[in-house]
């Protein structure tokens, strides 16, 4: 019900004249003489003040500024305080228009938005209150650590939000879809809140911080700062919200191994750091089989554009690939990837919301955080051993749980068999008890579990390493199991891009939904994926001589990487070097807190590999048995000088 126009406004103003500031352009840079030191804090928009009331009572030792247009609206706001007995609240009866006007910069250390006017149509949407250039005074005048928190119930305002957040570079700390189901113990209820969360309305929130980087950009800057226009310019891009380090760790820590072997000659130099599979010579592999049937492709085969989703023959081949045997019971449809990242991609684009936290083991490939990034949700991590080494069902049930209190749609990413950059692989008594957590999910929150297949057909024999399917096809209708597979590392031609993701659903109108929303996606992404590798597969397949010939030959190359896997672990355990549990793979990780460090200590002895947060790896794939036998003292040495140092 709207607040009626009260009688002798003005007379019954002047009880709350102390509270009140008529001119708040007057107090700019000078709102500490009121505060007294205290820390102010905002609300804009403070309607009858149950929230300004409640928040002021619980934090007596912070100063608030209450800003509300409606002054019939405000004077119930201030009876409350004055009743409560208050002196840590002053009244703006303005609506607001350029907030620096009233504030210097980073005189405020917080801004609550509380259901602001949805203003629906769309010439009003530069009035929102979220709008990118409110936000953008926002943090003009937040001090560093300062958030701006909003809240509503009104999803149309709150994704157009999270898109102007984008928009303007700024962090999600924290998001909610449904804010009084997670519990929300700090939560403080407005009057439109405690009435409409009862009546079954969700309640959104969002706190936002300012960027990473955060850099100050060019129309920031005041020409009494520079010296010329043309100085002041230092960046151009549209940050969205990401923080773009200079360099990748892997290329970059490749690089400068190249860089050594060109210096000081290959013996000198053990570079242990590009997920290739290289034979002791340190060339690359390429399967023979597989080099033939590219050489044998005339030029349609390569040069025409493949259909968006894929061919009609590769579809059917890299199901036969990823599946092998095993037929599976549920709906399988195809979309053609360029690589593995394509298929992590579209899963994370059409099976998560902006805003949303993506769900992955702390142990993960970097480019997760990277794809998910871009793409403006968040990557939240469980931890994937427990004490024992055991995988962690414990704390991945915990995350899950978590996630699904404030979001409605969750992307689970597992990399397994062969773990980067663990080498670890999911048991089956793992996989029963993931699926025993995904069973237990409510029917009306809709998970995709995404399993990151790249390193399966170098990790086991093929049937031992596919053993895990029939235990995810069994899952319940709300759970989509999607598997995404790198044709590209199975068949050795990497810098050809080829991958696929297929759904494992419950019936045809999902299986249908699957591959319309990632074929469009792709459309507007990469277009179509290069149809050479696709054509090359397609052939393979076709020929049952040539597909025993490359098996032949990928079994024999599976062979060298599992005895170079063992080579390391053992030696590992000889010297006393603690590795993440491993099985097989491309990859060795080694816990290790200060991981930077250790590799520039590695480096300066020859040695490169990656760092992680907490570890660094190993690619056993692209050096000899030798080597990987040698490695493990090396790094056992390095660590011991580094822990004497300390």
């Amino acid at each position: 019900m709207r607040q009626r126009k009260i009688k002798n406004l003005e007379e019954k103003y002047e009880a709350y004249d102390k509270m009140l500031v008529y001119d708040p352009e007057k107090m700019k840079g000078d709102w500490q003489s009121l505060a007294n030191g205290r820390p102010i804090y905002m609300e804009i928009g403070c309607g009858k003040g149950k929230f300004m009331s409640d928040l002021s009572a619980k934090y007596p030792d912070r100063f608030f500024i209450a800003i509300e247009g409606n002054r019939s609206v405000m004077l119930r706001a201030m009876e409350k305080i004055k009743k409560q007995g208050q002196d840590n609240v002053v009244f703006i009866p303005e609506f607001i228009e350029i907030l620096t006007d009233w504030f210097e910069d980073g005189e405020v250390s917080g801004i609550y938005l509380n259901f602001s006017d949805p203003l629906p149509k769309t010439y009003w949407t530069k009035k929102r209150l979220t709008y990118r250039d409110k936000l953008n005074q926002y943090f003009s005048v937040l001090n560093k650590e300062g958030t701006v928190t909003f809240k509503t119930d009104n999803t149309g305002l709150f994704e157009f939000t999270l898109q102007e957040v984008m928009a303007t570079d700024l962090q999600i700390i924290e998001i909610t879809r449904d804010l009084h189901a997670g519990g929300c113990e700090d939560n403080i209820e407005t009057e439109y809140e405690a009435k409409f969360s009862k009546l079954g309305e969700k309640i959104k929130r969002v706190v936002l911080a300012r960027p990473l980087n955060d850099m100050k950009s060019d129309n920031e800057c005041s020409e009494s700062e520079g010296k010329n226009e043309m100085s002041q310019i230092t960046t151009m891009a549209a940050m969205n919200g990401r923080d773009i380090p200079k360099e990748d760790k892997v290329f970059g820590a490749s690089a400068r191994a190249k860089a050594m072997i060109a210096k000081k000659g290959k013996d000198a130099v053990i570079n242990a750091t590009i997920g290739s599979l290289l034979d002791d010579e340190g060339k690359l592999i390429v399967l023979s089989s597989v080099n033939e049937a590219v050489h044998a492709l005339k030029d349609a085969e390569y040069a025409e554009y493949a259909p968006i989703a894929g061919t009609p023959a590769f579809k059917e081949a890299i199901k036969e690939c990823t599946f092998g045997s095993y037929q599976p019971s549920s709906y399988v449809n195809v979309v053609a990837t360029p690589g593995g990242t394509g298929a992590i991609r579209n899963t994370i684009a059409n099976y998560s919301c902006m805003g949303d936290k993506v769900l992955t083991h702390n142990w993960h490939w970097g480019p997760y955080k990277s794809i998910v990034n871009e793409m403006g949700r968040g990557l939240e991590t469980f931890e994937m051993f427990d004490e024992d080494g055991n995988f962690n069902l414990a704390d991945f049930e915990y995350k899950v749980n978590k996630l699904l209190r404030n979001q409605n749609h969750l992307t689970i990413i597992m990399n397994t068999p062969a773990n980067n950059p663990t080498g670890y692989s999911l048991s089956m008594d793992d996989w029963y008890g993931v699926k025993a957590i995904l069973d237990r999910v409510d029917m009306d929150k809709k998970v995709a579990l995404l399993v990151d297949v790249a390193y399966i057909d170098f990790s086991g024999e093929v049937e031992e390493t596919r053993e895990f399917l029939p235990i995810i096809d069994k899952l319940r209708s709300n759970i989509l199991p999607i598997i995404a597979y790198s044709a590209s590392k199975t068949f050795t031609f990497y810098g050809f891009r080829c991958a696929a993701m297929m759904c494992m659903a419950p019936n045809p109108e999902i299986a249908d939904e699957f591959e319309r929303v990632c074929t469009f996606s792709s459309r507007a992404s990469w277009s179509n994926s290069p149809r050479a590798p696709q054509t090359v597969i397609e052939h393979i397949y076709k020929d049952p001589e040539l597909l025993e010939k490359v098996n032949s030959e990928r079994r024999l190359y599976r062979q060298m990487l599992l005895a170079r896997g063992k080579a390391f672990q053992t030696e590992a355990d000889s010297v006393g070097l603690k590795t993440v549990p491993f099985k097989a793979g491309f990859f060795v990780t080694i816990p290790y807190a200060e991981d930077d460090r250790l590799c520039e200590a590695l480096e300066a002895k020859g040695v490169f590999l990656v760092p992680l947060n907490g570890g660094v790896r190993v690619s056993v794939a692209s050096i000899s048995e030798t080597l990987c036998a040698k490695l493990p003292q090396i790094i056992a040495d390095t660590m011991r000088e580094l822990d004497e140092v300390k």
